[in-house]
Order: structure tokens, then C-alpha cells, then sequence
């Protein structure tokens, strides 16, 4: 009779594994969208991990380019797709059409990683590593001596911790920093009570598969990870559901660890020494874009990365764009509609475009922060 139950059990348990594999497969190659690229050139940093760097230039036909090359590098739990997820909402291909020369990196957290690999993953190493490796061979396959950079979310907090560390501020002509906060945690409370466990407790999370096997659903109702991620009034409909097969990725324990002592320490930190105040001296040109509902990069936590950004040199071109409805805009913007929203190509990718036309002519300015 146990042995029945057993045996029972057990069918039960393959059923259900392989009814779960059969679902991933069916959803996985349905809502596929592949995006198709110029080149792509695997690279391994001094510690053995691994990028990879894409080219978008000359995809839609050979073309003179205009400027300097563009890097742009995604956010936490994403890959490259962050900021080229969707043919029709694709910062990437927008800047492609304008004739820029544009390449996307994949950092080591944006990878699927296992055993020593996951461990690696690092903010730390990043910013030493991965950012400045990324920029170097851009620079040194177009000739360019200095690059535009779009940093998406922890893309733009990896740029504050490297910049006058491994990145020379001579390597970058412009910089556009898009839903990079300068505090860490506000939106995820939970960090804190994650940095009071022992850094070797401290779990991953494991995105890519939930993702995955929740995607044909997700955009049936809102729920507290539309709330957090993205205002799901302004994502059109299907993207949702193309971001989580084709972009999100696990957030390893060592990289979920790294974030939850930010979250104690306020900022995001290189040897436990705070990233912001070696912002003061900065003279490169940058843009700040932040989304009025925003709850991982509010308007308020943005602006304060845009404060330190050259606090010692008022003569740094910069300029913090806030977009909601209470800045005059169509619809509030959260995180990753910041990439992939409704009217992103109406509204924000021509803010972007024309500040990377002349990024020394922007006006200093500083919005009225928000409540």
C-alpha cells in the first residue's frame, strides 16, 4: 500500500515537471522576439567572467554615422533587451535611425550564470571590470576617443561608482542617466530586512524562471510587480509579456547581497566607500530622466544623484527631466516604462537625441522635487 502511494506520488511529481517544462517551452518560443544585430563579440573580464557586446550599426543599411558611438548598458534584472526590447519602442533603434553608431553591452549579471559564475556576479566587479572593459572595445573598434553612454537604472548607478575610478572622464563625451537612483531601497523595503541576514543566507532570485512561466498572464490584471516595475497604463499591450521571456534575468545572491547593504548604507558603495560624493568634480555633460510614479528611481531619489553630479563644477552642463503628468507629459511614467512605455518615441527618445546633438548647450537646471 506505501509503495503504491509512492509510486503514486512520484507520477504525480514527473506529471507536473514536465507539464511545467512543456508550458515554459510553448510560451517561451510564442512570445520570442528576436532582434537582429550587426555583430556580436563575446568578452572575458580579468576575473574570468564574461559580457557580451552588440553592434546595432548599419543593421537598416550602410550609413555615414553622426557623433560618437553610443553605449548603452541595462538595468538590474535585465539584459541587453532593456533598452531594445520591442522593434517600435527601442531607444537602440531609434538612435540607429538617427544615424548614431550604437552598441549594447550584456553584463555578467545580465547572463544566465551557475555555481562559481553566480558568485562573481558583483556591483563591485561590474563597475571595475565590466563597465570600463565595455567602453574601452567600443573605443577601440570604432577609433572613437570618447563615447555617448546611456546608463537604464543600475546602467547609470554602475557609471557613478566608476567614473574617476576605471572610467576616465576623457572616455566619455556625454552621459544620459535613465531611472538611476542615488538612493538605494526606497522601493524595495524588503532589502533592509534582506541585509540584516548573514551575507552568505542572502537568497537570489530566481526572475528568469517565474518570469517565464507567468508571462501569458501578466497582462490580464495589475498586481504588486506591475505597481513596483513598470505603470502598466503606460506599456502597450504585449510588452509586458515580451519583457519577461525576452528580458529579464535572475538577480544572483551575491548581487541581491550587494543591494541590500546599499540599502543600509543609503547609496550604492565601491570598498564600502560611498559612489555620489566622488561625483562633485565630474565635468562630463549629462542628462537626468526620471518617472513621476517611478517606485524603485523616484523623481526625488534621481535628483539626488543629479545634486552630486559635478556639485564642485556649476559650470557642468546638466539637467534633471522629470516624466508624468505633472511635467506636462501624456501619461505617468514608472521604471521600465522609462525604456518601453507608450509614448517613450514621442516624448523621451527625442529629449535624448537631441541632448547627445549638443549635450556642452544644456541649461543647468533643477526641478521642484517632488512630494
Amino acid at each position: 500500500m506505501v509503495v503504491n502511494v509512492v509510486l503514486i506520488v512520484l507520477a504525480v511529481l514527473v506529471g507536473l515537471v514536465l507539464a511545467i517544462w512543456a508550458h515554459l517551452c510553448f510560451w517561451t518560443r510564442r512570445l520570442a522576439l528576436p532582434m537582429p544585430y550587426g555583430s556580436s563579440e563575446e568578452l572575458t573580464m580579468p576575473d574570468g567572467a564574461t559580457i557580451v557586446l552588440r553592434r546595432l550599426a548599419r543593421v537598416l543599411g550602410s550609413k555615414r554615422s553622426v557623433g560618437p558611438p553610443v553605449l548603452l548598458v541595462h538595468g538590474l534584472g535585465a539584459n541587453h533587451r532593456n533598452n531594445d526590447l520591442h522593434p517600435e519602442f527601442s531607444l537602440a533603434r531609434y538612435l540607429e535611425s538617427q544615424g548614431r553608431d550604437v552598441w549594447l553591452v550584456t553584463l555578467r549579471s545580465g547572463r544566465p550564470t551557475r555555481g562559481h559564475q553566480r558568485r562573481q556576479v558583483r556591483f563591485e566587479a561590474m563597475a571595475l571590470q565590466d563597465v570600463p572593459l565595455a567602453i574601452a572595445a567600443v573605443r577601440e573598434r570604432t577609433g572613437a576617443p570618447a563615447i555617448d553612454y546611456v546608463g537604464f537604472s543600475m546602467g547609470g548607478m554602475l557609471l557613478y561608482a566608476a567614473l574617476g575610478r576605471s572610467v576616465p572622464e576623457v572616455w566619455l563625451r556625454s552621459a544620459v542617466l535613465c531611472g538611476s537612483p542615488g538612493r538605494v531601497g526606497a522601493g524595495r523595503p524588503g532589502l533592509k530586512r534582506t541585509a540584516a541576514l548573514p551575507r552568505g543566507l542572502v537568497p537570489g532570485l530566481r526572475l528568469r524562471f517565474l518570469s517565464r512561466l507567468v508571462a501569458f498572464a501578466s497582462e490580464w490584471f495589475p498586481t504588486r510587480f506591475h505597481q513596483v516595475t513598470v505603470n502598466f497604463r503606460n506599456v502597450p499591450r504585449g510588452l509586458i509579456r515580451a519583457a519577461l521571456v525576452n528580458l529579464v534575468e535572475d538577480i544572483p545572491a551575491s548581487l541581491n547581497a550587494d543591494f541590500a547593504a546599499f540599502s543600509l548604507l543609503g547609496e550604492a558603495s565601491v570598498g564600502g566607500v560611498p559612489t555620489l560624493a566622488g561625483l562633485a568634480t565630474v565635468s562630463v555633460p549629462a542628462l537626468f530622466v526620471a518617472g513621476s510614479v517611478d517606485k524603485l528611481a523616484s523623481v526625488r531619489s534621481v535628483e539626488r544623484a543629479f545634486d552630486a553630479w559635478a556639485a564642485e563644477r556649476p559650470e557642468t552642463p546638466k539637467r534633471l527631466v522629470p516624466f508624468g503628468r505633472p511635467y506636462g507629459h501624456l501619461e505617468d511614467y514608472g521604471h521600465g516604462d522609462l525604456a518601453f512605455g507608450k509614448h517613450v518615441v514621442r516624448e523621451l527618445f527625442p529629449i535624448i537625441e537631441t541632448f547627445f546633438a549638443e549635450p556642452t548647450l544644456v541649461v543647468p537646471e533643477r526641478p521642484v522635487s517632488e512630494a
